[in-house]
């Protein structure tokens, strides 16, 4: 663990208690020094913290306050403790404050410290994003015209639970038509109607892990605009995947996708930036962005996504999940990426990147 400097470090926040216990919780906070985790939490998660935790040399303890807080950190002579000032509420840190210690900021290190992937995270991210590709797969024979944006969510969604998924990542999204020329659309009632592009963009959790994947698809007969779009963005997507490699900094990956859709006439219509980490939260360090300054390390998990927006008529989004494997780019994905054209009686790929 990174966190040298501190003597004691309170997690409060949910997504980072799973991430430092490995254990799920609604309640409780974990205290770390040098030498030990300790889990406190209340009647309702002993037992099963117990059998999960001890194994791992986690002492578990009973409580539902800040009391043990207190009692523990005027036993060991601690005065200062560290917590991620970006997860704690207002009311959370007043009632911190009335334990009579002094609290610094440790934010970055956290941070820094969950970037990084351990070979068990790796697992579980490569398993929620399998589910993932799998759901979408099995999801495709259902778009047909007449069916809403909302009923195609439902049903990826009830494929992600199928194939073993515990829920979303985040909000699927399923833009049909020009919505698809809204980044974060928002899933609703419209009907999907002959010749419209179909956006999904969505993401499942595996123990906890998420994944983020974004393909786009045509119903119908693609016009050469959409081809010539898709094209564009595919290229953009995969000379990022070959030119991210261990070392390259965020701003520097994004440049790769960007400097591509600018050259092929798009570039004002990428309109966010290429990537994010991911992990027990769908949005992590580092940021692949033109303020991206964060060097990319190995089991650094990310997003690689770049796309185009056409207002009044459609978008495309590529995204893969992927990582940094002995300092080299590998995604998490196996589809080829290929256009799927969907209608008729058969599903279509068309292979548009040579």
């Amino acid at each position: 663990m990174n966190f040298k400097n501190y003597d004691l470090v309170l997690i409060t926040d949910e997504k980072e208690r799973l991430y430092f216990l490995g254990f799920h919780s609604t309640a409780g906070y974990v205290l770390i020094t040098p030498e030990k985790k300790y889990f406190v939490v209340d009647d309702r998660y002993v037992k099963a913290a117990e059998k999960a935790l001890t194994k791992k040399g986690i002492k578990v303890l009973r409580g539902s306050d800040y009391s043990f807080l207190k009692q523990f950190a005027e036993e060991n002579g601690y005065k200062t403790i560290a917590v991620d000032f970006t997860k704690i509420t207002v009311s959370e840190y007043e009632e911190m404050k009335k334990l009579g210690f002094e609290y610094v900021d440790a934010s970055v290190e956290i941070r820094d410290e969950m970037s990084i992937k351990t070979d068990e995270e790796i697992k579980y991210i490569a398993k929620a994003c399998d589910i993932a590709e799998r759901a979408w797969k099995e999801t495709l024979p259902f778009i047909k015209a007449g069916v809403t944006e909302r009923e195609v969510a439902n049903e990826l969604e009830y494929n992600f639970k199928k194939f073993g998924a515990s829920g979303t990542s985040f909000d699927t999204i399923v833009a049909f038509g020009k919505n698809a020329a809204v980044p974060h659309h928002e899933t609703g009632e419209t009907k999907l109607k002959d010749n419209e592009c179909v956006l999904m963009d969505f993401g499942c959790l595996y123990k906890g892990y998420c994944s983020d994947m974004t393909r786009t698809m045509f119903y119908g007969e693609p016009t050469e605009a959409f081809r010539k779009a898709y094209l564009a963005v595919l290229t953009a997507h995969t000379k990022a995947a070959e030119g991210i490699k261990e070392g390259i900094s965020g701003k520097e990956a994004d440049k790769i996708a960007r400097d591509v859709l600018e050259s092929l006439g798009y570039g004002k219509y990428f309109t966010h930036s290429l990537g994010h980490g991911i992990g027990v939260n769908i949005h992590e360090y580092p940021t692949l962005s033109p303020r991206g300054e964060a060097r990319l390390k190995d089991n650094m998990v990310f997003s690689n996504e770049p796309g185009v927006y056409l207002n009044g008529k459609f978008g495309i989004r590529i995204e893969d999940s992927c990582h940094l494997v002995n300092g080299e780019y590998k995604s998490f994905m196996k589809d080829d990426k290929s256009l799927i054209i969907l209608g008729g009686d058969k599903i279509k790929k068309e292979k548009l990147y040579k």
